[in-house]
């Protein structure tokens, strides 16, 4: 977890160190005070005063005794799930996902639900606070108050005011989401760039931890990365960085849907990768004949190792690691991540795609950097469930006191 201590002043020492003592806990998992003041080099009677306050806000939890070691057992203090929910949405060209996670980002609930993309900005964001409504009664039910909402986008967002300025593939443009649905729900609402998101949900997984410089690429119906450098995500002049997917890749290519030929998301998106089965030969797939997305069905025959749907998925795989070249040689990561709707079809060609790559790239630039094709699907809504979390962290009157209680 990674934590801001930007808002602080910096020489109140009692707040950068109760900042420190979440930190460890987030990354960490469960630790006894003894455990927090050798990792972080504090007196146990610092650490004591910390945890009692956080403990005092319903922070932490003491959840159950050390096991082994020398000396007396002390109780491990870990995150309160009981301190409040946090509600995930991702909006995609054609569906919506929504997960509820208690405060130590435990899912407990989750929906997913088609949207019709020809349908209207207004028609589809409707039928998603219906969703919503939903997520925030599946958290009422448990007794848990919303501790905001956070929302992945595929588009241009404007990420302080939570404006959604364009969507390539959707179409929307100008829609104040974060006003709108903090005026609905009466919580914060923070939105991202679905690339960005999953960008950071690499940073909070135990895979990642702490990535200075990563880069990731989201992968579906549209392209975009999310760009960390130096520990802080690229937003760039306006907030837009990571639009690769409308880069010019092919010469006398086909039409995108932002309106110009040849971006790279036309070779190597959903709408590319079924339009190349079809030249193989492969009849159109459509969900209303076996309620299948086509995708999924596009996955169940690479498992099953049909021969053209192999040759396609390489064909793509090579044009992904042609981009993702370029990427490294632009921005030299230590780790390139591909995810979105599309990871677990290229999971399955992951090393023919970093054989790729090693061709293409600089030797040099390839130096202990680390490739990952992630099957998840779930990035973005764990980046959103990230974000929430660290802005309630991030907010020192959530747990600022001014004393402590006296010992017994």
């Amino acid at each position: 977890m990674k934590i801001s201590q930007q808002r602080f002043d910096r020489s109140d020492i009692r707040q950068f160190n109760t900042l420190s003592v979440l930190n460890q806990i987030c990354r960490k998992g469960a630790l006894s005070r003894a455990q927090i003041a050798s990792e972080l080099g504090l007196t146990r009677a610092t650490v004591s005063k910390i945890t009692l306050d956080l403990l005092d806000a319903s922070f932490l939890a003491e959840t159950r005794l050390t096991e082994g070691g020398a000396g007396r057992p002390g109780m491990l203090l870990n995150l309160n799930a009981a301190y409040g929910c946090m509600v995930a949405v991702e909006i995609d060209l054609d569906r919506v996902s929504i997960a509820v996670a208690d405060f130590s980002r435990t899912i407990f609930w989750r929906e997913e639900k088609r949207l019709k993309p020809d349908a209207s900005a207004g028609a589809s964001l409707r039928s998603i606070a219906g969703l919503i409504d939903a997520a925030l009664a599946a958290g009422a039910a448990r007794q848990l108050r919303c501790l905001g909402i956070g929302v992945a986008w595929a588009g241009l967002v404007a990420h302080d005011e939570g404006l959604l300025v364009y969507g390539p593939s959707s179409g929307w443009k100008d829609i104040r989401l974060k006003t709108l649905w903090e005026d609905r729900f009466d919580v914060p609402v923070y939105v991202e760039n679905e690339a960005n998101a999953a960008a950071i949900a690499c940073q909070h997984l135990d895979n990642h931890p702490q990535e200075a410089d990563l880069i990731y690429l989201s992968l579906g119906s549209g392209l975009a990365a999310g760009l960390i450098s130096e520990g802080r995500l690229l937003r760039g002049r306006m907030g837009f960085a990571g639009q690769v997917g409308h880069v010019p890749f092919s010469n006398n290519g086909i039409t995108c849907s932002c309106g110009r030929k040849g971006c790279w998301v036309t070779e190597i998106g959903s709408a590319a990768v079924l339009r190349k089965l079809a030249g193989q030969g492969m009849p159109p797939l459509d969900d209303a004949s076996c309620g299948k997305d086509p995708l999924q069905q596009v996955l169940e025959k690479a498992l099953s190792r049909e021969a053209a749907v192999w040759q396609v998925l390489i064909e793509v795989g090579q044009q992904l690691a042609l981009g993702a070249a370029q990427l490294v040689h632009a921005l030299n990561p230590a780790t390139l991540v591909i995810g979105g709707r599309l990871g677990q079809l290229f999971k399955l060609v992951e090393a023919e795609m970093r054989e790729s790559l090693d061709a293409l790239a600089l030797p040099g630039m390839l130096a202990d950097f680390k490739f990952q094709v992630s099957a998840s699907g779930e990035d973005p809504l764990f980046g959103c469930l990230a974000i929430v979390h660290d802005a309630v962290l991030n907010d020192p009157s959530n747990f600022t006191v001014e004393t402590s209680k006296p010992s017994q």
